[in-house]
């Protein structure tokens, strides 16, 4: 699959269906909160921060809420459209990044590392502009990530394509189970955490998760001749009939995150 379509962030629009999905989780888990704290972002006096691939700007809004001035950066425009009115937002490429080296003490790569072929080079390159004894965290999945909803994908694509896969890249090019050896290459020390205590999603719309397929089409649609539209709405069915029986449709989520020295 194509790791990052050019089509898939044009605007926020796609990312915002994923991130609705996660809104119904209750009680709510705070990842942005949680990966902050895992990075040392908890006062004001951290230094200069990057959040590196920050898409529509959570965690940008976030350090300023916390009076944390911190410089966003997206290869895509549309994204960088979406942080506005954020006064620090830099359209650059993970792989060549515009800044000295040793120019932050903390840079964030919140889910964004997978999107870019030649990782352990990405990791280089943020490891460049951090200073001496600053730190990384990275984020990103682990294999049974959103597993209920990727069963029903691969049922529905597999009326056409017997035996297709879905293989997600934050879930197969780089996860919590690959992804320190690639980080590796780059930073000394690697550690991976795991948030405690995270509920699932009870979902009780299932357009909800219809959306979140219909917004990956362009990374699955030349992988088989079934229309994405008749898999997203294969899932929509289904995800309805788990309503109709169970009175939700239930879903996990394995996230975690890289610290990085």
């Amino acid at each position: 699959m194509a790791l990052n379509p050019s089509t898939q962030y044009e605007t926020d629009a796609n990312l915002r269906a994923r991130q609705r999905l996660w809104e119904q989780q209750q009680p709510p888990f705070d990842i942005v909160g949680w990966v902050l704290e895992v990075a040392g972002l908890e006062t004001t006096t951290v230094g200069r921060v990057l959040d590196v691939g920050c898409g529509n700007g959570v965690y940008l809004q976030e350090l300023r809420r916390r009076g944390i001035d911190a410089v966003g950066c997206d290869l895509s425009l549309g994204m960088l459209a979406a942080c506005a009115p954020h006064p620090w937002l830099v359209n650059a490429d993970v792989m060549a990044l515009p800044f000295p080296t040793g120019s932050f003490d903390v840079v964030l790569a919140p889910h964004m590392l997978y999107h870019v072929d030649d990782r352990p080079a990405a990791a280089r390159e943020v490891r460049r502009v951090l200073k001496h004894r600053g730190r990384c965290v990275v984020v990103t999945n682990g294999a049974q990530h959103l597993f209920a909803v990727r069963r029903l994908v691969e049922d529905a694509v597999r009326v056409a394509t017997p035996g297709w896969e879905m293989r997600n890249p934050a879930t197969h090019a780089f996860s919590l189970d690959n992804g320190a050896t690639q980080l590796l290459e780059a930073f000394e020390h690697v550690v991976c955490l795991l948030p405690a205590d995270v509920s699932p999603v009870s979902l009780t719309d299932a357009s909800i998760v219809a959306d979140y397929v219909a917004s990956v089409a362009d990374h699955y649609q030349d992988q088989t001749t079934r229309p994405w539209i008749e898999v997203t709405e294969h899932v929509r069915a289904e995800v309805q009939r788990a309503i109709g029986d169970h009175g939700a449709f239930v879903v996990s989520g394995e996230t975690g995150a890289f610290v990085c020295r």
